[in-house]
């Protein structure tokens, strides 16, 4: 079955937000993002990483289980997908991602969280968060292709939450890491 999934090189980002602004402007979140970038440091070099997260349109999604309206779903493609009209705003979904992938929009008092674009997919279009990052950090494949084995759930010391089988897949090498403006 195929499983879609976003592809993170950790050596490419450079913390330019390019992905969550996209995001923001697409989906009109508002103050509410999808799409976030996280930042840590490896504790054996100091080297501060930065990666973009959403949704991990996980192979089991703890979300789709608790929701009593059945507002989330799994597409044939592995995406899961919510329907806001649907939702009652309870807040379980939220509460139960190991991710934090799912919050209620303050503004619509409904579940949100990041869909993959799916609309732009049925048209043949990449997620904006893949197309606006200038670096070429994010992409989106099946991660039962035969290129998907150069990424994994951990690397280092950082290790995903794994009882969800979390589709997101990340891949951090520490070589041929983008630099800006002359920084180590």
């Amino acid at each position: 079955m195929k499983q879609l999934a976003f592809f993170i090189d950790i050596d490419k980002c450079i913390y330019c937000n390019s992905c969550t602004f996209a995001c923001n402007n697409e989906n009109r979140t508002g103050d509410y993002k999808r799409r976030k970038v996280l930042s840590f440091s490896d504790s054996h070099s100091f080297e501060e990483m930065h990666f973009s997260m959403s949704c991990n349109h996980c192979e089991t999604p703890a979300c789709m289980t608790v929701c009593s309206r059945n507002c989330i779903r799994k597409m044939r493609n592995g995406i899961v997908v919510l329907n806001p009209h649907s939702c009652d705003g309870c807040g379980k979904c939220e509460s139960v991602c190991p991710f934090q992938a799912i919050s209620i929009n303050t503004a619509t008092k409904k579940a949100d969280k990041c869909d993959m674009c799916y609309s732009r997919l049925q048209q043949n279009e990449a997620p904006v968060c893949v197309e606006s990052c200038i670096a070429g950090a994010i992409k989106i494949g099946d991660i039962h292709a035969h290129d998907a084995s150069e990424y994994s759930t951990s690397f280092g010391e950082f290790s995903m939450k794994n009882f969800t089988n979390p589709s997101t897949r990340l891949k951090y090498s520490k070589k041929d890491k983008i630099r800006i403006w002359g920084t180590n």
